[in-house]
């Protein structure tokens, strides 16, 4: 019989097990940066492109082609789901925390762009039925993010008895953002 691999074996599936970066499945690796709170993979870049074109150029695309806005409109919403604060909980995780510093800026540039585009003050602005969601959501969705370091910092010394509430955690946090990545 068929059985589906839980979210934790995907999660760290290689390409030929290979031990290299680029051997990450694309699917795990947003799901990861999505669990973390950064959404990285949705948004990073674009504040460095953002920052070669001035806001008025910015915002006539933005006005004029379905295309753009579309883009910028995506860009902005996965930003509102994003948490650095969060995200930083997690550094404590890995060997060498050095990228998270142009990670935040990558990211302020990113919402200064499409601030810029969209004439908006704050993210989510002209939304703000999808900024009260996830407003209301946040207070809920963030101890589980807490919760979710601790559980892999004991899963990864050796408990296994974290196996199961880490588990739970990824599919928690997964409901709680109303995406998978």
């Amino acid at each position: 019989m068929f059985r589906r691999p839980s979210t934790a074996t995907i999660a760290f599936e290689r390409r030929q097990n290979e031990n290299y970066l680029g051997s990450l499945r694309a699917i795990p690796w947003v799901f990861a940066w999505t669990q973390n709170r950064v959404l990285l993979p949705a948004w990073f870049g674009a504040g460095s492109a953002f920052a070669q074109v001035d806001a008025e150029t910015l915002r006539d695309l933005y006005q004029r082609l379905a295309f753009v806005r579309a883009v910028i409109d995506n860009l902005e919403m996965t930003l509102a789901k994003s948490s650095l604060p969060i995200a930083r909980g997690y550094l404590s995780l890995v060997d060498d925390g050095a990228l998270f510093d142009e990670i935040e800026a990558e990211h302020a540039r990113t919402v200064t762009g499409v601030l810029a585009a969209t004439g908006a003050s704050r993210l989510l602005e002209r939304q703000p039925m999808l900024r009260r969601s996830i407003d209301l959501r946040n207070p809920y969705v963030d101890p589980m993010n807490a919760l979710q370091v601790e559980l892999l910092r004991r899963h990864r010394a050796g408990d296994e008895s974290a196996r199961l509430p880490l588990l739970r955690s990824i599919t928690g946090i997964a409901a709680a953002l109303r995406n998978t990545g």
